[in-house]
């Protein structure tokens, strides 16, 4: 046996069961169980809204919903550990309304208290469960990180620290770690997979265990098709790409620690106390008889368009534009161009920013710059697209059967995923149809 590494999200707080399940699960044996939370949505939602709203906000009122999340979650009051943590995070709100300003570190310390408050919640409910348990702060584990505020990469942990551990349980708060200046920084939006990924390789295990998922790995959304299989066998790359699709919660960063040393993620069932394994994602190429593994969808998305007769001549246009929005911390989605055109997929709330930095460079050979919302991606993946004949006729044929118009397409980057951009209007249709075509071949 070896010690285990769980990735226990926020969503189980208020889930007795799946707790019961967890502690029925990983109490088989004797050796130590280190689990890495998430917040609960609800009191990350209560804090980055905090965080906006930090000049206005009433500081008592977060309070006061904080008590009643605990309360709500546990039926006890809460701890003396809470409440401390409570005041010191109104605390420093009170001190960004005083102050006017704060900085991507100061959010990101402030972000960091809903993972904190969380492990406070759970360490009441394994309690009720008769489990011994104790809270291991990223800042006693020296849990390293770069200072990229909100995008943070981990670097190193003391081992030896991990090592003289002796308890068999322990809490980690996820998501943040801390730089060479001391101050926190967070690896993301409930990045907690990717930090148990990285403790999984620190210390040397042969897997990593999710216990559950928000959004499990479907073949497509389950508000847009009824009852669609589950995926039971992904690779990295697929997983990761999926990831980026509201319809699945997987940190897309979770396989960087992991790959290198081809350590398998199990996506564990919380309705067992068994560790029945939904799902199993590792380095190995699994190709299936239909080739797609999952219709994946999302409407955060705008297209940034570029067109002129010389845009293909003209050296240097897509270099401007990329390294100008990286400059202003515009992320790019992808990018699909012709020899008249470049097209950007960029998330929603930044075309028309985006619009803007690039309109300032003042391209010559650009006849038109403009932004295209009210659109949708819809992306076909599993392994084995270029290889397979017929997949991509298969995509179209079902699209263009149903008269949906596609506005945009690209494939061919990658050996594992098709994008089609359709009018969000179409979006539903489209994953039906794709989906049917694949999973649903004689209907």
């Amino acid at each position: 046996m070896s010690d285990k590494v769980i990735r226990l999200g926020g969503s189980h707080s208020g889930n007795a069961v799946s707790i019961q399940n967890l502690v029925s699960y990983s109490g088989k044996n004797k050796d130590r169980k280190f689990i890495v939370i998430s917040a609960v949505p609800e009191i990350l939602q209560l804090i980055r809204h905090a965080v906006l709203e930090a000049f206005s906000a009433n500081a008592g009122d977060v309070a006061e919903r904080l008590i009643s999340i605990y309360t709500k979650l546990t039926d006890n009051n809460p701890s003396g550990s809470y409440l401390s943590l409570v005041d010191q995070l109104t605390g420093i709100l009170r001190g960004i309304g005083l102050i006017g300003d704060y900085s991507d570190a100061l959010k990101d310390q402030v972000v960091s208290f809903s993972e904190k408050l969380t492990a406070e919640i759970f360490l009441a409910q394994f309690k009720k469960s008769a489990v011994e348990v104790e809270i291991l702060w990223p800042e006693h584990l020296e849990l390293n990180v770069t200072p990229d505020f909100g995008n943070a990469t981990f670097t190193s942990v003391n081992k030896k620290k991990l090592a003289d551990l002796r308890a068999e349980f322990y809490l980690i708060p996820g998501s943040y770690g801390i730089t060479s200046e001391g101050k926190i920084a967070r690896a993301g939006k409930t990045a907690a997979d990717y930090t148990a990924a990285f403790l999984t390789r620190e210390l040397g295990l042969p897997g990593l265990e999710l216990w559950g998922l928000d959004f499990d790995f479907l073949r497509a959304d389950q508000e847009i098709v009824s009852n669609p299989p589950r995926i039971r066998r992904l690779t990295y790359s697929e997983a990761s790409e999926l990831a980026y699709f509201d319809h699945y919660s997987f940190h897309p960063r979770t396989v960087e620690p992991l790959e290198t040393e081809h350590i398998p993620i199990y996506v564990v069932n919380t309705d067992s106390g068994e560790g029945e394994i939904d799902t199993v994602i590792n380095t190995e190429t699994y190709v299936e008889p239909q080739i797609v593994k999952s219709v994946a969808c999302t409407d955060d998305i705008s297209l940034l368009r570029l067109n002129g007769p010389g845009v293909g001549l003209k050296p240097g246009i897509l270099a401007k534009v990329t390294s100008r929005l990286n400059q202003e911390g515009i992320n790019i989605k992808s990018v699909i161009t012709s020899q008249i055109s470049i097209n950007l997929i960029l998330e929603r709330k930044t075309a028309n920013l985006a619009l803007e930095f690039i309109r300032q460079l003042g391209f010559s050979a650009v006849q038109d710059i403009s932004v295209i919302d009210d659109v949708s991606l819809v992306a076909v993946v599993g392994h084995g697209m270029q290889q397979s004949y017929g997949v991509s006729a298969k995509i179209f044929g079902a699209v263009a059967q149903h008269k949906i118009n596609v506005v945009l397409s690209g494939s061919g980057a990658s050996d594992l995923v098709s994008y089609l951009v359709v009018k969000s209007s179409d979006k539903e249709k489209s994953v039906r149809e794709i989906y049917k075509a694949f999973f649903n071949p004689k209907k």
